[in-house]
């Protein structure tokens, strides 16, 4: 009796749900027949769009002037009046024709486009250099056999050699990558008892933490620039920089438009428009240190506060040098060399025109003071060749750095750059094992040490480097000129 029963009651909701979904699509003839359950089937597009115009009509918030202005507003029949070519048939339908797309403006694009740009910036490999003057090629090849000599060995303080096999934070590390033998400076003969030498053991194993962190979590560019990169270039500034220098985070800073390469504008083709990408980090010659700091009073007594390609308030009162861009392990190679290029033309122009300013109506010639010529200067007077003008510079991505060297196009010392690397020659620069930690601390004094010479035993310190064959004459002179 109960067994009817219950068969009965089926019977009833079978005939209900039947007649139900026979009167649905009586008053719906647009609404197709619901299809047959398949993993493969999806739901047919009318019924899509059919369902999302009923939540339109009967959701609460579609009564809401403020949210009907906001779909209006920003909607694609808004957006296709900016773009040409566009034709808003429906408010959801937008028809634009195939060459009417923006073009992808890609580093390799900007890159090929800065060939041509008034005024150019050319990359180049550096075993397929441009024609350059032989006086550009004879100090680059100086400036390699500078950065190469202290990386052949003799980078680490012999003193740390047990200490740095026997931490647990190396250990690891070493059995897969020994240090090599000829890396440790046994002239070097601190202790563990100078508390300077274990202070740089603790800051290299930071540094080391930190790239490794970075690695196993794929961390973003921020953390590559303040837990490793920073901390490394503070480092070789405190070890090789004699309190001459200081790193300066110029992520957040903008490039006078002056001293920018300008392109022809996609939108406008008759007119051009510069091309501006920042860069992480650089180094200033230090407000801090005695001698420049009465060099930048000498420079605003004279008027020449502004000595630097940037618009912030104090990088565009400090000498700048050098040019740093870093990205993740994933980032963009291009891109990094198309910010560091920009950074560097822009930088040497302002240098150039500085040189302009301080010696005007000058004809520079390549004339050695040392040389036997018949006529002597002072050495902070002899004008400069533009040819002096050669400034390393970096691209880091993740580990790996690449270093980069940026002149002057010509001898005539016009605004065209070019840029030339990375150098092959320095292929093994990273952070992925501590003794590629302390390489890369050399490396960067090298670096420093090229830009204002700090060896106690040259006789004439600052004379072999950019200080002493360009910056320094330009703004010795240019600190006794009221512009």
């Amino acid at each position: 009796m109960e067994s009817s029963s219950f068969s009965s009651s089926l019977d009833r909701v079978e005939i209900w749900l039947r007649d139900s979904q026979d009167a649905t699509v009586a008053a719906s003839p647009q609404r197709p027949p619901t299809p047959p359950k398949s993993p493969a089937s999806t739901p047919p597009r009318p019924l899509k769009r059919r369902r999302g115009a009923d939540m339109e009509d009967s959701s609460p918030r579609s009564s809401s002037p403020g949210k009907r202005r906001r779909q209006n507003d920003d909607g694609p029949a808004r957006q296709s009046t900016s773009r040409p070519g566009s034709v808003a048939v429906s408010e959801r339908t937008v028809l634009t024709a195939p060459g009417s797309a923006k073009r992808s403006t890609s580093p390799s694009r900007h890159l090929t486009e800065l060939r041509t740009a008034r005024p150019s910036i050319s990359l180049s490999p550096i075993t397929m250099p441009p024609p350059l003057p032989e006086h550009v090629k004879m100090r680059l090849g100086k400036l390699r056999r500078r950065l190469d000599n202290p990386l052949k060995g003799a980078y680490i303080p012999a003193g740390l050699k047990d200490a740095i096999e026997q931490d647990p934070e190396f250990r690891l590390s070493l059995s897969m990558e020994p240090i090599d033998i000829e890396a440790f400076d046994y002239d070097d003969k601190r202790t563990l008892a100078d508390f300077a030498l274990v202070d740089i053991l603790q800051q290299v194993k930071n540094i080391f933490q930190n790239a490794t962190l970075c690695t196993q979590f794929g961390r973003d560019e921020n953390a590559w620039c303040f837990g490793v990169i920073w901390p490394l270039i503070e480092l070789a500034i405190k070890l090789h920089g004699k309190n001459k220098w200081r790193p300066e985070s110029v992520q957040s800073q903008a490039i006078n438009p002056l001293y920018l390469s300008r392109i022809l504008d996609p939108s406008m083709p008759t007119k051009e428009r510069p091309l501006f990408r920042k860069t992480d980090f650089c180094f200033s010659y230090s407000y801090l240190d005695p001698h420049f700091r009465t060099l930048y009073n000498r420079l605003e007594e004279a008027q020449l506060m502004h000595v630097s390609h940037t618009t912030d308030n104090f990088t565009s009162r400090a000498i700048l040098f050098s040019g740093i861009e870093v990205k993740p392990e994933n980032g963009d190679q291009k891109e990094a060399e198309l910010q560091m290029s920009i950074w560097m033309a822009a930088s040497l122009r302002k240098k150039m025109e500085l040189a302009r300013r301080a010696f005007p109506e000058t004809v520079v010639l390549e004339i050695d003071p040392a040389s036997e010529s018949g006529v002597t200067y002072p050495t902070t007077l002899v004008p400069p060749s533009p040819t002096a003008l050669l400034e390393p510079a970096l691209t880091i991505i993740g580990h790996e750095h690449k270093i980069y060297y940026a002149c002057p196009s010509s001898a005539a010392g016009d605004r065209d750059i070019t840029i030339l690397g990375p150098d092959e020659k320095f292929t093994n620069l990273s952070t992925r094992s501590v003794q590629g930690i302390f390489k890369l601390i050399k490396f960067y004094g090298g670096i420093l040490d090229y830009g204002y010479k700090t060896d106690e035993e040259s006789e004439h310190e600052g004379e072999e480097g950019l200080w002493g064959q360009f910056l320094g004459r330009i703004f010795e002179a240019g600190s006794t000129v009221v512009v």
